[in-house]
Parts: C-alpha cells; structure tokens; sequence
C-alpha cells in the first residue's frame, strides 16, 4: 500500500471524525529593521520564496492548491515541501528539546529548524521542540534540556528521533513504554554527541545547565554508530501537504498574532510583506539565533488548543498535555487566519488538521511554528 492511499485513509478517519463535531470550541512590528537586513532580495534564503510586496486581500493572496498538494517536482523535505535529496528526504528527522527562559535565551541553530512546537512545562514557561529534517549543516543547536512525556509523544508524531538532556520521570516512562527512539545526553551511551559550552552565546557566560548543545558535524558522525533506526518506519504517513501559498483565501487580518500560554508567558508575532513570513517576541525579546543575531521566520503558525492540567500532587508542578483526540485552534499564513480542527487519533499517528467544512488545510512551503496551548488560553489577531 502506498503512502498517498494511507494518507487517504487518513484523511477518510479525519472526515469521519469531523462529523461528529459540532462546534469550535497586539503585537508590534518589533524589529522591521534587524529583519529587513537578513531579507536578501526578499527570498529570505529560502528556495521558492520571492518578494511580494502586494497588500493582503489582494487576488495573490489566494490559496494555489495542487492535485498532488505539492509544488515542487521531485523529492521535498516532508517538514517544509522544498526539494531535498531523496535520500535526506527518506531519513528520520531530530526532534531537539530546547530550553525557553530568560536565562537561557537566544537558542542556537533556531532559524534552521524546520518546524518548532512550543509548549507549556511546569511554571507556566515553555519550552520549544525544533525538528530537522536534515541537520548536519546546522552547526550548533542549543540549549538542550530536559525531555516531557507529551514532548516525546510529540516527536512521535513524526517518528522522529528524540533528543533531550535527561528527562522528568514521566517522560522516560512514555519512552520506554512507546519505544520512542531517545539520544539522552546524560546517557553514556550517547553522551558523544554533545558538548557543554558555557559560552555557546557570543559575549555571554550561560549556567551549566543551559549549556548543553550538539552540532549537525557531531550528529553525523555519531548517530550512524548508535543502535537506532534512522529510516522512517514501514507504513509511515507524513501528513502534512504544502502548496507555494497557502493564504486563507477567506481569513481574517492576522498582521500581528499574540499567543498566550499562561500568566506569564505570550509569544507574538508580526507579519513582513517583504518574505511574507512572521517574526517572533517574546520575553520583550527579539525571537533571533545565537549562531548568527538572525530573526527567527515562519511561513507559517498554527496554533492549537487542547486540554493542559496539573499531574495531581506532582511536587515539581508538572502537566498533562493532551496530544491525542482532537481539538480547534488557528493557521496562520500570508497576514491572514483562519479557524481550523487538529485531529490524531492515538500516539502512533501524525496531527492532521482539517479546515471548518472538513477539507484537508494545506500549509505554505516553508517554516512553520506550532504553538500548543491551554483551551482557555486568549489568541488575539489584529
């Protein structure tokens, strides 16, 4: 059975799923300048994107869906739709647990993940999952912390190899449990293919425990000598399609996105014409990369909403976050937004999202950041 008649039936359980539902349960432009000067002929580096200075609601912003929901001929990374190798194309991605406070902040090797899920840990902080599809030009990705269950199931969801620096003691049970694929940087196993750089941000001295990082050279040379799979596994689905331009071509103005994750922690994100991509703050920060002072861009931003508890009488404070089932939330591409559902049916299976009138949502080839919130939490649009 090939993948395209699997991803139907996906989809199929998707549609049927669909019908039982129902209902649907300001930032600034921040740094235009710093921006503008890593836009080079407004491609922003990546293959297919060009200027486009054209207004949103204008006839260019409508979706340009392909039968094959891709545009590109040949093999594409299955995280963004842009050609790779088929072979790269074929390889397990690395799904990184980053660290997301104050102290630990700007990240390394950010700008180069192809997609970044942020997610709620204990304190009401975040803390980031960046995949590669293909890392070993990446240079330094950093800081690596501790991994959670649902941060493991989330790597799962794209069979991918997960990597953290230790771990709560849920999440080494889902590891366990799930036979999750785990490169554990406490581990002696695969302590290789990590360093501590307490200086891994220029001009700065880090604490111990923000300084664990890898490299694309490290992870070349070692994964290849550790015991795990680095093919996806038989009968693997990606779920996601992409097409050049995915603007919701009846959404609402999205020029600036605030997210918010709890009391204390908002992620925004400002909309730039030149590359049509977003730019991210937080923390009143610049979102940028400790390797180069680069903005962090995405082509695109979903943003989903599930059920995020407290794990009754857990001292440390750690949470349940709902991976599984289903839920609402929003996409986000082109300066325009639009409602959508987020469904996976257990741990085994990708997220798959689904436009209000049940038809698949295609993203924008490109980047894409995955904001995975508490239903009760504000998303503002203006």
């Amino acid at each position: 059975m090939n993948t395209f008649i699997k991803k139907i039936i996906l989809l199929a359980f998707v549609l049927i799923l669909f019908g039982t539902i129902t209902q649907f349960a300001s930032a600034s432009d921040g740094f235009t300048n710093l921006f503008d000067s890593y836009v080079v002929g407004g491609n922003n580096g990546i293959p297919g994107r060009q200027t486009d200075t054209t207004p949103p609601g204008s006839s260019t912003t409508s979706v340009t869906y392909e039968p094959s929901g891709n545009v590109t001929s040949g093999p594409v990374n299955p995280l963004t739709g842009l050609p790779m190798s088929e072979a790269q194309a074929g390889r397990r991605p690395l799904a990184i647990t980053l660290g997301n406070t104050t102290e630990a902040l700007p990240m390394n090797g950010i700008s180069q993940a192809d997609i970044i899920y942020e997610v709620l840990v204990e304190g009401g902080l975040t803390r980031m999952v960046a995949l590669y599809q293909d890392i070993s030009n990446v240079g330094v990705v950093g800081s690596i912390r501790s991994a959670r269950h649902y941060t493991a199931q989330i790597a799962e969801s794209h069979d991918a190899i997960f990597v953290s620096a230790g771990g709560s003691y849920l999440g080494f049970e889902e590891i366990e449990a799930r036979g999750i694929t785990h490169i554990n940087e406490l581990s002696s196993n695969h302590n290789q293919m990590f360093q501590r750089q307490v200086h891994r941000i220029p001009g700065r001295t880090v604490l111990n425990y923000h300084s664990a990082i890898t490299t694309g050279a490290l992870a070349a040379e070692w994964m290849p000598r550790f015991d795990i799979r680095l093919e996806h596994r038989p009968g693997y689905i990606n779920a996601l399609s992409f097409v050049n331009d995915a603007t919701p071509a009846f959404g609402a103005d999205a020029s600036n996105v605030v997210v918010r994750f709890s009391a204390g922690k908002t992620s925004a994100f400002s909309y730039h014409h030149t590359g049509r991509v977003y730019t991210m703050r937080q923390f009143d920060m610049d979102f940028v990369d400790a390797n180069n002072n680069a903005p962090v861009t995405f082509n695109n931003l979903l943003i989903l909403r599930t059920s995020v508890t407290a794990i009754p009488g857990d001292a440390a404070g750690l949470r349940e976050v709902v991976t599984t089932g289903h839920g609402t939330g929003f996409f986000v591409s082109g300066g325009m937004y639009t409602e959508i559902f987020w469904f996976r049916p257990d741990k085994s299976s990708p997220f798959v999202y689904a436009l209000r009138d049940g038809s698949e949502l295609r993203l924008s080839q490109g980047r894409t950041y995955i904001g995975i919130i508490p239903d009760n939490m504000e998303v503002t649009f203006n």
